[in-house]
């Protein structure tokens, strides 16, 4: 596949991105749609863009409200682009910020488009309790009827509370949540507790370096809220302790260990996708709440346009778009997509795992992020966790420390990307992100 518009390349231009906040906490008062629109304001005023040049918008987000359907639309109009324009918003699970960049990008090299706005946002906050199956029963079946059996819901069978982000976050085929799924992936590979502590204190460590040392300034877009304002990271900037003391990471329980049936009831549920019998006395659980991600809440956007367009608006160029691929994996093994996704996309640029120069890996839970650079070296035949060990992965921290504002958290890692090429010598960053369903995407920047 050509990622050139016959000669003219893809470049991405003006990334920024809100702090992410931890979702209940700072940043819970704004509707997703209302950081995308604060993002999209700021990205006007740094580049001096006319939006009248601006001929299409693509969002990404998963938990997308009905107060804003089709947000891309919604958040366009909102920022004054023109009515003319295309707006159209993705989902693809956690892959919905690269889905909106890949999507911005074949508009354009179609032709289609010649500038457009990227943006990924999500508000784990403001995902709904919603009531399954009321309008399907006739003393629920409109609101005034449902509020006058208010009270009997809970003992009702065909009327139930729902809490989105669970069921969100369920794998509906395999019946898996997402958590479960790190697990299976840990105990199929055979990565331990030990193992997963270690990569997550290293996500920490390298993400509170980071911010302190203000890498991450140039690109922050501070949000102002009810009690004061957001200019940092939040769920890093709370963990410090842990940055500080890594052997708080031992004192965490794992997950599968504390629930009715423990790890031994985990591998009776998942024995089949884990290829490796329970040995009692021995096998233990490995996924904790600390070496798994936060949920967030957070945005951000950028141009993506030809880079014969950007020199013409003056817009300083931060990456050219050397390509992406998508790949999947089963469901049960989600996280592993990434290794996939990378695999392909380097087939299709016609690069070398070698050619990379930095590697920014999504890291759902570290069993998965962990796991995918093992699948590398083990199906592959390239030692990308020797990578992890040099610095090449995950430079200035990852989702476990930074957060995971689902439908942002593609361009959030886009960002790092552009972070890690501007601050060395490489010349190629690729980008790869896991989702639920087993679906992987990843995405190759060059050095502007």
């Amino acid at each position: 596949m050509k990622f050139d518009r016959d000669g003219d390349r893809l470049v991405i231009a003006g990334a920024i991105r809100t702090p992410i906040g931890q979702a209940g906490k700072s940043l819970s008062q704004f509707e997703s749609f209302e950081l995308g629109n604060r993002v999209l304001e700021e990205l006007f005023k740094r580049s001096g863009v006319d939006r009248k040049k601006v001929d299409g918008i693509v969002a990404g987000e998963i938990g997308q409200s009905s107060k804003a359907p089709n947000v891309a639309r919604v958040l366009g109009v909102r920022a004054q682009l023109p009515l003319e324009g295309s707006a159209v918003t993705v989902a693809n699970n956690c892959v919905s910020g690269f889905e909106a960049i890949n999507e911005a990008g074949r508009r354009v090299l179609l032709g289609e488009n010649d500038l457009m706005v990227v943006e990924g946002q999500e508000s784990m906050t403001n995902f709904n309790y919603y009531i399954d199956g009321a309008k399907k029963v006739s003393k629920t079946a409109n609101l005034d009827k449902l509020m006058k059996v208010w009270d009997q819901i809970p003992q009702m069978e065909d009327v139930k509370v729902v809490d989105s982000v669970m069921e969100g976050l369920t794998d509906p085929v395999r019946n898996a949540m997402m958590i479960e799924t790190g697990e299976v992936v840990a105990q199929k590979l055979g990565l331990t507790k030990a193992d997963l502590d270690k990569y997550a204190y290293g996500s920490y460590k390298r993400a509170f370096d980071a911010i302190e040392a203000g890498k991450y300034d140039p690109y922050y877009v501070p949000v102002q809220h009810d009690k004061g304002t957001l200019d940092k990271d939040e769920y890093i900037m709370s963990k410090t302790g842990f940055v500080q003391k890594p052997e708080r990471f031992e004192k965490a329980s794992a997950v599968y260990e504390m629930i009715e049936g423990g790890i031994k009831g985990f591998y009776d549920k998942y024995s089949e996708w884990i290829g490796r019998p329970f040995k009692e006395g021995e096998t233990r659980g490995a996924v904790t709440l600390f070496n798994a991600c936060p949920q967030s809440d957070g945005a951000a956007a950028c141009f993506l346009t030809t880079e014969s367009k950007a020199k013409e608006l003056g817009l300083e160029i931060q990456a050219y778009v050397k390509g992406w691929a998508n790949a999947g994996v089963d469901p049960v093994y989600m996280g592993l997509g990434i290794a996939y996704s990378m695999k392909k996309a380097l087939e299709v640029t016609g690069l070398k795992w070698d050619d990379i120069g930095t590697f920014e890996v999504h890291e759902a839970f570290a069993a998965t992020a962990l796991g995918s650079m093992i699948v590398v070296r083990d199906e592959f035949g390239y030692d990308l966790p020797a990578r992890l060990e040099k610095g090449d992965v995950n430079p200035h921290g990852g989702t476990l420390a930074l957060g995971h504002p689902l439908g942002a958290t593609g361009l959030r890692v886009l960002i790092n990307q552009i972070i890690a090429l501007k601050n060395s010598d490489a010349r190629y960053s690729m980008g790869a992100i896991c989702a639920g369903g087993g679906v992987g995407g990843a995405l190759i920047l060059e050095k502007a």
